[in-house]
C-alpha cells in the first residue's frame, strides 16, 4: 500500500500490480479498493499495471469534510496521473468511480489517456425530457428520495463467491452515508453528455441486465452518443457486474483492451 497527498491535503491510498501499460480501477460509492479482488490478477496476467485507490472519504484514503463535489474528486484522479508519471492510462470506473473519470475528461480532456471502460453509470442520472433514464426512475423533484433510497437498496442480483466475500468482509471499511451526501447529491445532479460527445477515445460502457437503478438499455443510447462506443450487457447481473459476474465481466474488458493495444 502506497500514499500520496493532493494538494489541498488529502491522503489517497494506492496500489500497483504488475507493469506494462496502466490501467486505474475507480470504485464506486462507499466501495474500496479491495471490489476489485476478481479484476486484478487477470489485468497483469494480460501485461497490464493495474492501480487501485481509494477516492477521498473512501476505504482507507482520508475523511475530511470538503471536496465533496465530482470535479474535486476528477482532480483527485490528475493528480494521481501526474504523481505515478502515467501516460496514456487506460480509465476504468464503476458507477460514481464512472462519474470521477468523466469528472477528469471535463477537466483535462483525454489527450493522455488510452481508453474508457465505465460499468452500470448514467452520463447523467436523472430523467427528464431530454434523457429517458433515471436512478429510481427519478427526475429533479425525487432528488433526495432517490439519495435516501440509494443507501438501502440491495445492489447485486448474483450470488456473490466466496473469495469475493472474504476480500470484501477482510477490507472492510466504514462509511458513513449521512456524511458524504452532499457527494451523492452533487453527483446525482450532474450531466456528463456533453464530455461523452466530445470524447476521442475508444469507450466500453458495460451495463448490468438486471441493476436495480437503471434500464440496462441505457447502454445502447450511449454507445449511440459516443464516436468510438462499444456495449456489454452481463446477463442477470446487478449494479456490480465485476464482483457478480467476474469471469464475463473480466472477458469484456480483455476483449475490449486487445483491440487498442
Amino acid at each position: 500500500m502506497s500514499t500520496m497527498m493532493t494538494n489541498d491535503g488529502v491522503r489517497l491510498d494506492y496500489q500497483i500490480f504488475g507493469t506494462g501499460q496502466p490501467i486505474i480501477l475507480v470504485e464506486g460509492y462507499s466501495g474500496n479498493q479491495a471490489t476489485w479482488v476478481m479484476q486484478v490478477e487477470p489485468l497483469v496476467n494480460a501485461g497490464l499495471q493495474v492501480i487501485t485507490y481509494d477516492r477521498r472519504n473512501h476505504g482507507k484514503s482520508d475523511t475530511v469534510d470538503y471536496g465533496m463535489r465530482m470535479a474535486r474528486h476528477g482532480q483527485d484522479l490528475a493528480e494521481l496521473m501526474a504523481q505515478l508519471r502515467l501516460e496514456k492510462p487506460i480509465l476504468m470506473g464503476h458507477s460514481m468511480g464512472a462519474s470521477t473519470i468523466w469528472a477528469y475528461l471535463s477537466l483535462y480532456g483525454d489527450a493522455n489517456v488510452k481508453a474508457i471502460i465505465t460499468e452500470d453509470q448514467l452520463p447523467k442520472i436523472l430523467r427528464d425530457d431530454s434523457w429517458p433514464y433515471g436512478i429510481f426512475n427519478a427526475d429533479l423533484t425525487m432528488v433526495w428520495t432517490a439519495a435516501t433510497k440509494l443507501p438501502h437498496t440491495k445492489l447485486t442480483r448474483l450470488k456473490l463467491s466466496e473469495t469475493v466475500k472474504h476480500a470484501l468482509a477482510d477490507n472492510y471499511q466504514p462509511f458513513d452515508f449521512q456524511y458524504n451526501e452532499p457527494l451523492l447529491l452533487d453527483s446525482l445532479m450532474q450531466d456528463w453528455r456533453d464530455v461523452l460527445h466530445r470524447e476521442q477515445v475508444k469507450h466500453l460502457f458495460i451495463a448490468g441486465q438486471d441493476s436495480p437503478l437503471w434500464p440496462s438499455a441505457h447502454v445502447e443510447t450511449v454507445v449511440a452518443m459516443s464516436k468510438n462506443g462499444q456495449g456489454v450487457t452481463i446477463d442477470k447481473a446487478g449494479h456490480i457486474p465485476h464482483i457478480e459476474a467476474p469471469d464475463q465481466f473480466n472477458d469484456a474488458v480483455l476483449n475490449f483492451v486487445r483491440t487498442i493495444m
